[in-house]
């Protein structure tokens, strides 16, 4: 496991992306790699604890994780959403609120903890629970929606510093990349990123589908800019099957904690400067 993530590290790449109409681009910055995870679930975020769980630190920090474990649940929302466990096969595991899941048609969606030939594969390293997408029909192309527009509309409830946060980071550990895989990320209606499966394996060499490789099983890091933001992803398979598990998003727009006042004088002073960039 440890020589998974070196490797992966060893080959980042940072990418500005354009998307959308020829005539209105946006961007985001793509980069690959993360740390071990100590709870058996593979390879998650660098930037939060290797525990994946929700603390104080990462609340204060604006990062929240979906491991789709019960273990890591929200602390908000009505509990856990089990309707995509697979009888026999989800012990712990759940969807955590308040997460909106999406499936394009009954049966595209699962959340478990094995792997089952022809039916999905835990990502390298993975003993826990994680989610998959597979299509309805072989060679048609099915997705699920993941919408964070609940979450953020009741992060307050949580921290009342983050009230009126948007999300600017995403990040996800993608297992045995697939040709006919691809993440597509929103900000409302309009699509800011996309990363697909031949785009992955041709940026680390990695063969279609292989479930134990560093090359076909890597973290991915997603930072939006200020412009974008993003709310909802949609995970989109023709085959068998997309995977994926540690879901990280990263808050801005944050009301400096107590901590933090002592530099709002620097911060201001700056402003004119941070101005010019933005522009």
């Amino acid at each position: 496991m440890t020589n998974l993530v070196k490797k992966t590290k060893l080959v980042t790449l940072a990418a500005l992306l354009a998307f959308g109409a020829a005539s209105q681009a946006s961007a985001a910055t793509i980069t690959f790699g993360g740390q071990v995870a100590t709870d058996g679930s593979g390879v998650t975020s660098s930037r939060i604890d290797a525990s994946n769980q929700i603390t104080a630190a990462t609340v204060s920090n604006g990062y929240f994780v979906e491991t789709f474990d019960a273990a890591t649940a929200y602390p908000i929302g009505a509990g856990g959403d089990t309707q995509y466990n697979i009888a026999g096969s989800s012990t712990g595991c759940q969807v955590n609120s308040p997460l909106g899941i999406t499936p394009s048609a009954l049966g595209v969606v699962g959340v478990r903890n094995d792997s089952v030939p022809n039916v999905a594969a835990a990502p390298a390293g993975d003993s826990t629970c994680y989610a998959y997408t597979t299509p309805e029909t072989i060679g048609t192309d099915s997705f699920v929606d993941i919408d964070y527009t609940t979450f953020l509309a009741n992060i307050g409830d949580i921290d009342a510093s983050l009230a009126g946060s948007s999300i600017d980071y995403l990040g996800f550990y993608w297992g045995s990349v697939d040709t006919y895989n691809s993440f597509q990320f929103f900000s409302g209606d309009t699509m800011v990123a996309e990363i697909t499966g031949p785009e992955l394996l041709a940026e680390f060499n990695g063969t279609s589908g292989n479930q134990t490789s560093p090359a076909s099983n890597t973290y991915v890091n997603i930072d939006f800019s200020f412009a974008e933001s993003f709310d909802n992803f949609r995970v989109v398979s023709s085959g068998i099957a997309g995977e994926f598990d540690n879901i990280v998003v990263g808050l801005t727009q944050r009301v400096p904690a107590p901590g933090s006042l002592a530099f709002l004088g620097l911060g201001l002073l700056g402003l004119g400067l941070g101005r010019k960039f933005k522009k």
